[in-house]
């Protein structure tokens, strides 16, 4: 890909850019790679492995966090897909009556905040089963959706299925020689057009071609990252104060960006709502997010407990086997959600001491297979103790 016009800065104060660059990365055949789907896999890889570092901090295991993650991954494509097309005016026509559309997910159209509530069922449920709190799972998931989702909007850049409003009156002259060629990505001086707007010329994509239109998605980045720089440095300190509260913040600040976002963005229609008429659908959602996020705090604020764990005192994994004799000195397992650590024989380290957790077992076919699809080594029982 090759970048034209970049000269035209030092001279112009307003411009736009043009770009000329096909959804489709390649072709193999039948099979078409999309930059989509690219930046989806790119998100999910840093995501996995921001959380992973930070689970291994605070004394979680690898193999639960794989567990986890297989399944809420799963939850949050379809509930992201679910979601975008319930919203969808053309619901009827286009999807009920030709469900092949739902699946068609290359096509664009993943609505965020179905990822957000299909994922946190998801974590919300599982977590007992791979010996974490509910709370400090969600907030796992809430570290991994605010730095995934910066990546993902990268694929909408280069879809256009997401654009700001109309920054121009009509077609943009764009000079003959700009960006005749995909892959392309130039800089064109003029004055009479937004300064930082964008204008599409490839036909695979997914707006009209020759409007310049607000960059609606970049707008998202620059509010993603503001979020991040505010969670980052409260991704350790909130867990260990109260697990959960790191999600609620998360989903407070991405509500508020939803917010503000959507006033930019051109293709959505208003929904009016109890006689408020300057509203879209997504800022409806937003603002009883925000409005919920009052209540789960306090809720969160009275239910939960801070991690007590951390890479010096990690949580007991894997559990005992059911049919393992007692550990001498190893006390009944609490009711609750966190796994309750066995009195250390003298002499014996964390890990050489087995502990019951809930039910599930990791040789279960059921989940403990899927999650050592990635590699995941699961230690002998022989090596616990137990």
């Amino acid at each position: 890909m090759h970048v034209t016009g970049l000269s035209g800065l030092q001279h112009f104060s307003f411009a736009y850019f043009v770009i000329n660059v096909d959804p489709v990365l390649l072709r193999l055949g039948p099979i078409a790679v999309h930059w989509y789907g690219l930046m989806y896999v790119v998100a999910i890889s840093i995501g996995l492995w921001v959380i992973t570092r930070w689970a291994r901090d605070l004394g979680i295991h690898d193999d639960q966090i794989w567990g986890l993650f297989i399944w809420t991954a799963i939850a949050g494509l379809i509930g992201g897909r679910l979601y975008f097309v319930v919203q969808q005016p053309d619901l009827v026509q286009t999807y009920l009556l030709q469900p092949a559309n739902i699946f068609k997910v290359w096509n664009g159209g993943m609505a965020f905040f179905g990822a957000i509530f299909c994922g946190t069922a998801a974590l919300y449920f599982l977590a007992p089963r791979y010996g974490l709190s509910r709370w400090i799972a969600i907030d796992g998931g809430a570290l991994f959706a605010a730095v995934g989702q910066i990546f993902g909007r990268v694929g909408n850049i280069i879809n256009g299925d997401i654009v700001g409003q109309a920054a121009s009156s009509g077609i943009v002259a764009v000079p003959g020689t700009v960006c005749s060629h995909a892959p392309c990505v130039a800089f064109v001086p003029d004055a009479h057009v937004l300064g930082w707007a964008v204008v599409y010329l490839n036909s695979g994509s997914f707006t009209r071609t020759g409007i310049a239109y607000q960059p609606a998605p970049i707008y998202e980045i620059g509010l993603n990252l503001i979020a991040l720089a505010i969670l980052w440095p409260l991704r350790y300190r909130l867990p260990r104060i109260k697990a959960g509260m790191f999600f609620v913040v998360y989903l407070a600040l991405y509500a508020a960006s939803q917010l503000i976002v959507f006033f930019a963005r051109g293709s959505e229609p208003i929904t009016p709502f109890l006689g408020v008429t300057i509203f879209k659908q997504a800022q409806w959602t937003a603002i009883f997010v925000l409005l919920a996020c009052i209540p789960l705090a306090l809720f969160v604020r009275r239910t939960a407990e801070p991690w007590p764990y951390s890479s010096d005192n990690p949580v007991p994994w894997p559990p005992a086997p059911a049919d393992a004799a007692a550990t001498p000195g190893s006390r009944p397992r609490a009711q609750g959600h966190l796994p309750v650590r066995s009195d250390v024989p003298e002499g014996a380290t964390n890990a050489a001491v087995a502990v019951e957790l809930p039910s599930w077992q990791p040789t279960r076919p059921s989940f403990g297979r899927l999650r050592n699809v990635f590699g995941t080594r699961q230690p002998p029982h022989d090596s616990l103790g137990s």
